[in-house]
C-alpha cells in the first residue's frame, strides 16, 4: 500500500489568510454598526416638547395628598390621566392657581395642583405617581406618605 503525502498550506500563508479574513469581517461589522447608529441618531436628537415634572407635594394628610406639577417642555401640555400606584387616580379636587383635571392644558413654565383621594396608606411608604399627557408623554414621580417635598 502506497501512502501519498498530502501537502498543506504553508503556515505563513495560512496566517496571512486568517489575518485578511479577520480584517475583512471587522470592516463589514464596522460599516454595519455605523449605518445602524447613523440611522438611529440622525434625527437630530430632538427632545420631546411635552414634558412635566413635579414641583412639590404635601402628603402630610394620608387621605388627601396635594401635588403640584409644572410644564417644563417647550409646548403646552394637556393632561390625559393621572395614575397612583398603577391605578387611575381619584382626584377629589383641583385647587388653585390652576387645577390639574383631565383635559387641563398647562402652558410652558406654568404649574397646576390637584388633590388625590387615597385610602389605607401607611406613613413612610413610597408611591408612584404618573401623569399621562394626551400626546403620549409621561411624567413619573415618587411621593412618600407622611412627608412633603
Amino acid at each position: 500500500m502506497k501512502v501519498t503525502a498530502r501537502r498543506a498550506v504553508d503556515p505563513i500563508i495560512a496566517t496571512l489568510l486568517l489575518i485578511a479574513i479577520a480584517v475583512a469581517s471587522g470592516i463589514i461589522v464596522y460599516v454595519y454598526v455605523n449605518s445602524l447608529a447613523g440611522g438611529l441618531t440622525g434625527g437630530g436628537g430632538a427632545q420631546v416638547a411635552d414634558q412635566v415634572s413635579m414641583d412639590a407635594y404635601n402628603y402630610g394628610t394620608l387621605a388627601a395628598p396635594v401635588v403640584t406639577i409644572r410644564d417644563v417642555g417647550s409646548g403646552t401640555v394637556s393632561i390625559n390621566n393621572i395614575f397612583f400606584d398603577g391605578q387611575i387616580a381619584t382626584i377629589s379636587g383641583a385647587s388653585s392657581p390652576v387645577g390639574c383635571a383631565t383635559g387641563t392644558a398647562i402652558t410652558p413654565t406654568s404649574t397646576c395642583q390637584f388633590t388625590l383621594t387615597t385610602t389605607g396608606i401607611t406613613s413612610g411608604t413610597s408611591h408612584t405617581l404618573k401623569v399621562l399627557l394626551t400626546d403620549g408623554g409621561t411624567g413619573v414621580m415618587t411621593i412618600i406618605a407622611g412627608r412633603s417635598g
